[in-house]
């Protein structure tokens, strides 16, 4: 997987179908699956396989003894689903997914490093109103020392 980053606007049309951002496609491995998961509070997330597995490893050796993580686990993988594209590479967003992000009309997708988001554009618009470069940085400076702390 490429390094992604940025953000593209793009819709729903009235089927619920969009595309992957052009800006957004040629990342991930061509002949790749792609999972749409519930990733964060108001977005749905899109992940080739192999970040897929990735993320999903920290799980691997979960004693299912445990039932408190196995059933985080199991939560888990049930907010995973497969993106199926058709002959012109649009694809339908599930309605549970859309419900969980509040998806409408106007998207946009965010470049996350390996993997994208999808966003309703007014709730990314109010998520992120008013912040500063400066206060992402101060903001991702706290979080490193607190990282280091523990």
């Amino acid at each position: 997987m490429q390094f992604v980053s940025g953000k593209a606007k793009h819709q729903l049309d009235a089927k619920n179908r969009t595309r992957i951002p052009a800006k957004f496609k040629n990342a991930f491995p061509q002949n790749e699956k792609l999972f749409f998961v519930k990733y964060t509070t108001g977005c749905v997330a899109i992940m080739c396989e192999s970040v897929m597995e990735r993320k999903l490893l920290s799980f691997s050796d979960v004693d299912p003894a445990d039932e408190d993580v196995y059933d985080a686990k199991r939560y888990i993988y049930t907010v995973v689903d497969d993106v199926v594209e058709d002959s012109q590479h649009r694809f339908m967003i599930p309605k549970e997914y859309r419900e969980f992000a509040n998806l409408t009309k106007d998207l946009v997708s965010v470049g996350m490093g390996d993997y994208i988001e999808i966003w309703d554009e007014k709730t990314l618009e109010g998520k992120l109103n008013g912040m500063t470069v400066a206060e992402a940085n101060r903001i991702k400076k706290a979080y490193m020392e607190k990282q280091e702390k523990q």
